[in-house]
């Protein structure tokens, strides 16, 4: 089975735009500013993880084995490594450089942590660095590194039950609706068991898991692409009168419907407003270097929110050229069948 869907597509200026919403909200949040409310409406987490289900499915189906994990590694693991790097310079330039000697047992904890699966770990001798914590948005990379491991087990398992996404995505979402209210001993120092589990698709699954179906059933969805704008009038209301776990309207924790609606509108943007090339891809360079730029500025006593979208985007143009876009050139083409 092959996946196909139009070559010609805006998906590389969503997964840029929703960085970009991150990087905003976190800079207007860290340094001090009022941003308009509307931009909370459209989070980028959890987008990201839908047009990741949708993508990493298809590649997987289209170029399963070796080269799978292979394309993986080397889309994420050579600019990871990278502003793990600049997380050390934002805590010895907080710290003084003979830190590091110091305390060199927690620097090699923490950075083998950065670059595996345990992004969230935050040393208590980090947290009085800037916000309290090096990086903080790398927890969603421990969040898809992860789904990127389930993949091929879920598609083994389709093979045995055709409606294994379908039930994964119905538990991951009882998980997340519920998972706040019941979940709630303490584990880990103030940390609850969901608060573990939030770190997991177990919680976010079934973001992914509506990227997956998008993609499996993407002849179907094709059809009703045009008439996707008409969700604005939904979103509108929710956005003034939704709330619960079905029409929550802002920040990562989306309601369901108004998850749907939103994918809905990126669907239309990706597929059916006017083709634009993007022949460089700073999406990733700009949600892994945001923290540490906020977090230097903080510490530079320069809390600007100009600044850091401009020395955001250009950190995030040198790691796409020196660093992301060399690693890129060693992979393997994943998505070969598409329509023209």
């Amino acid at each position: 089975m092959n996946l196909a869907f139009p070559r010609n597509n805006n998906l590389e200026w969503l997964r840029l735009i929703f960085a970009t919403q991150v990087m905003i909200c976190h800079a207007a949040d860290h340094l001090g500013i009022e941003i308009p409310y509307v931009i909370g409406h459209f989070p980028g987490v959890p987008a990201f993880f839908f047009v990741s289900g949708f993508l990493i499915y298809a590649s997987y189906i289209n170029a399963p084995g070796r080269n799978y994990f292979k394309n993986r590694f080397l889309r994420l693991y050579p600019g990871l490594v990278s502003v793990t790097l600049g997380g050390v310079a934002v805590a010895l330039t907080a710290r003084g450089w003979r830190d590091i000697f110091d305390n060199f047992t927690t620097y090699a904890i923490w950075f083998f942590a950065q670059i595996t699966l345990a992004q969230a770990y935050n040393p208590e001798l980090f947290r009085n660095v800037g916000v309290g914590v090096i990086n903080g948005s790398l927890w969603t990379l421990t969040t898809e590194i992860i789904f990127y491991l389930c993949v091929p087990i879920i598609v083994w398992m389709e093979g045995r039950f055709h409606l294994t996404v379908l039930v994964l995505l119905a538990l991951s979402f009882a998980t997340y609706a519920i998972g706040p209210v019941v979940l709630t001993n303490t584990i880990y120092r103030d940390k609850t068991l969901y608060d573990f589990i939030a770190l997991t698709p177990i919680a976010w699954g079934w973001m992914f898991g509506f990227g997956i179906l998008a993609v499996k059933h993407f002849d179907y969805v094709q059809r009703w692409l045009k008439y996707m704008p008409c969700l604005v009038v939904p979103i509108t209301i929710m956005m003034y009168c939704g709330n619960g776990i079905l029409f929550y309207p802002s920040g990562n924790r989306l309601g369901l419907v108004y998850l749907v609606s939103y994918v809905g509108l990126a669907l239309w943007f990706a597929f059916v407003a006017p083709f634009v090339r993007l022949t460089f891809d700073l999406s990733y360079g700009t949600y892994i270097w945001h923290m540490p730029v906020i977090n230097m500025l903080l510490l530079l006593s320069i809390p600007s929110v100009s600044l850091a979208v401009v020395l955001t985007f250009a950190i995030a143009a040198l790691s796409w050229f020196f660093v992301e876009k060399p690693a890129l050139k060693l992979k393997r083409q994943s998505l070969k069948p598409v329509r023209p």
